[in-house]
Formats: C-alpha cells, structure tokens, sequence
C-alpha cells in the first residue's frame, strides 16, 4: 500500500509538472505567433517603401527631375525665369 501511494504521489507531481510545461509553452508559443504577424505587417511596409525608394533612385538618375526639384526646393530659376511663392492659406475669392 506504501509503495502504490508513493508511486502515486510521484505520478501526480510529474503529471503537474508536466501540464505546467505544456501550459507555460503554449502561452510563449501564442507570444510568438502574435510577433511573427506584427513583423510580417512591418516587413510589408518596409518592401514598399523599398520599392519607392527604388522608383526615387531611377527618378533622380533623370536631369530633367533634379532641375524639377531644384526648382520647387531651392526656388532655382532658368535664366529668365521669375519665381513667386503664394502663401499656402485659404484661397482668395477674388
């Protein structure tokens, strides 16, 4: 009876022991997976501006878009060229 008891008791803290496991994985486990779908909405966002990037790259390899550029930017002008800067506000009616 001694031993069946004993065998018992052992039986039972190794049946805890092993639930506890399972229970403390599956909860690393969920940790995980929620991760895993945060990161793979970061790595969709990083592509695209990859790929803008990209776009950015063959667009300004173009002359004709950096004197574009270096006009609205720097307020550069052709010779002959007059710039005016309207204030970015409510328009007039007028």
């Amino acid at each position: 009876m001694r031993r069946l008891t004993l065998y018992s008791v052992f039986a039972a803290v190794f049946l805890i022991f092993a639930v506890s496991t399972l229970i403390t994985q599956n909860v690393a486990l969920d940790e995980k997976v929620q991760q895993k779908e945060e990161l793979k909405g970061k790595l969709a966002e990083l592509k695209k501006d990859e790929t803008l990037l990209k776009e950015e790259i063959v667009k300004l390899n173009d002359d004709d878009y950096i004197a574009k550029i270096a006009r609205r930017d720097y307020f550069l002008s052709e010779k002959g060229e007059i710039i005016f800067t309207l204030p970015k506000g409510k328009e007039d009616s007028d």
